[in-house]
């Protein structure tokens, strides 16, 4: 009997093979039995129709599953989804959750949206708080990381004059 970390490890060899048919099947396989990975991998796969067709509802579905197992990117996975279907409230929310679970792109796009005051009221001295958040964790990518520090260099002397 597989393992679920060899489970894992066989849909990331097939995933990276192109072998996308059977990188989803491993993945369903593995989310079945309780893998929070596969249960975002999988989520992403129905998502984008990797192996699959695309199917929203079913990457909603698995994204919040992996969000109730503690992954960050599921949240953030699901204000994506949120956002494609405009709606900006829920789109917050979720970027919050992702943030409090450590997110620094979600920290980013809370930011964002709040100097744009989508789905919330419009505040730059709450998004300098999560631009300050976003550079201060590790879980952030390079080019969010640096966007986010453009964003903090603009706001910053705004704030300190207002």
């Amino acid at each position: 009997m597989e393992s679920i970390s060899d489970i894992e490890q066989m849909a990331e060899a097939a995933w990276d093979a192109g072998h996308n048919r059977l990188a989803q099947r491993l993945l369903q396989r593995g989310a079945d039995l309780g893998s929070d990975g596969c249960m975002l991998n999988l989520g992403y796969a129905y998502d984008v129709g990797l192996g699959t067709r695309t199917d929203k509802v079913m990457a909603m579905r698995w994204y919040k599953r992996a969000y109730r197992r503690g992954h960050a990117s599921a949240a953030s996975n699901i204000a994506v989804l949120y956002r494609e279907q405009g709606r900006d409230r829920m789109v917050f929310a979720w970027y919050l959750r992702a943030a409090e679970l450590g997110d620094g792109g979600a920290m980013l796009e809370l930011a964002k949206l709040l100097l744009a005051g989508r789905g919330v009221r419009r505040s730059p001295s709450e998004a300098l708080g999560y631009l300050r958040g976003a550079l201060s964790t590790k879980f952030i990518c390079e080019e969010s990381w640096e966007e986010a520090e453009e964003l903090m260099q603009q706001l910053a002397p705004k704030i300190v004059h207002e």
